[in-house]
């Protein structure tokens, strides 16, 4: 009986993560095109040794609503969130990046009276490149992280990650995509699989699109899933400093708030 159980599980987990993959690469294919090199969001790619950047941004998002249990109604929720984050990566050697990444915020649910406010996570670690040829790149990343889990950053996290990127131009503009899968052993919680893609395009010289879906699925524990989309426009001031505006929304899930929200950010390079 043990064994039935499990095989059921894994086959609909092994479902669950097959639509997620295919409605996030349908959703990426479906913008294009995205920008790889120094200049911007860095993905697979590993930076130059001695380069860097530092990205600071700001969340707002609220949520009237909630993706069910299967089987379940959605519940009414008065959900509201704001943080602020600082990412930064720096290239240790050419194929070596250090990253670390701080999330500060506060969220609250009117219905249920939850609240909390303080540090959301800290992670630090690295991304080894493991091939390039052609406009192609894979690497490999490792990151610890410390998560709030009810009493400040007290529940420990590690996450592997595989990353593989592409660059190419379309009709002259630099574009690239860029993939990611990731398995988040959580000690404060159930652990989980991570699938990022984005995608864009720079159609002038300073100008950036975005296009980028972010899933989450639950494995072991309580049972949950969540698969958010987000556009944004990021724009190059000088070769330095760039500013970056977009929006996001949960777009499918389970036992999941229906999240919709801005993002904004500054961008310095070194």
């Amino acid at each position: 009986m043990a064994g039935t159980a499990t095989s059921g599980g894994m086959a609909r987990f092994l479902r669950r993560s097959w639509r997620a993959a295919t409605l996030a690469l349908a959703l990426a294919l479906g913008i294009a095109v995205v920008v790889p090199g120094g200049r911007v969001f860095a993905g697979a790619w590993t930076l130059d040794a001695g380069k860097g950047q530092v990205i600071a941004s700001g969340l707002h998002s609220t949520a009237s609503e909630s993706f069910p249990a299967a089987g379940g109604d959605p519940a009414v929720v008065g959900f509201a969130k704001t943080s602020a984050s600082l990412f930064f990566e720096h290239g240790w050697t050419d194929r070596l990046t250090v990253i670390g990444d701080l999330e500060i915020g506060s969220e609250s649910e009117a219905t249920s009276g939850y609240a909390r406010s303080g540090p959301s996570h800290f992670a630090a670690g690295a991304r080894l490149r493991l091939f390039k040829a052609a406009g192609f790149v894979a690497s490999a990343q490792l990151t610890g992280r410390l998560e709030d889990a009810g009493e400040g950053l007290d529940s420990p996290a590690i996450e592997p990650r595989l990353l593989a990127g592409y660059g190419f131009s379309v009709q002259g503009m630099p574009a690239f995509v860029d993939g990611q899968a990731g398995y988040r052993w959580r000690a404060g919680g159930a652990d989980e699989v991570k699938l990022d893609l984005s995608a864009g395009i720079r159609p002038f010289a300073d100008w950036l699109l975005l296009a980028q879906v972010f899933s989450t699925m639950s494995v072991g524990g309580e049972r949950y899933s969540h698969h958010k989309a987000q556009g944004s426009v990021v724009y190059d001031i000088n070769d330095r400093w760039s500013v970056q505006a977009g929006i996001f929304a949960t777009i499918a899930g389970e036992t999941a708030l229906k999240e919709r929200g801005v993002v904004s950010a500054i961008w310095y390079r070194y």
